[in-house]
């Protein structure tokens, strides 16, 4: 009983470990290609929300519609791409 009970602790630690990394990473500053996505100048605030964004690139026949922001201190804006 007592190995059952060290392999799950150990599976569990592993998966979190797991799964931590993978945010860390993430979140470490992705730079934007700028040959993906078309970016406007609308801004993304509270008023115009990542759902219109993602509207307004599929009326402009785009497949998506992302708020990025090319710099961690520049402001996030609406880019569009035809990728999915």
């Amino acid at each position: 009983m007592a190995i059952k009970k060290t392999l799950v602790t150990f599976f569990f630690f592993v998966i979190l470990t797991v799964l931590m990394s993978n945010n860390n990473s993430l979140a470490s500053g992705a730079k934007i290609n700028k040959d993906k996505y078309t970016c406007g100048k609308t801004l993304c605030t509270d008023n115009y929300t990542l759902y219109m964004c993602m509207t307004d690139c599929a009326e402009d026949g785009y497949a998506m519609g992302y708020c990025l922001s090319p710099s961690p201190n520049a402001p996030k804006t609406c880019c569009c791409t035809s990728y999915k």
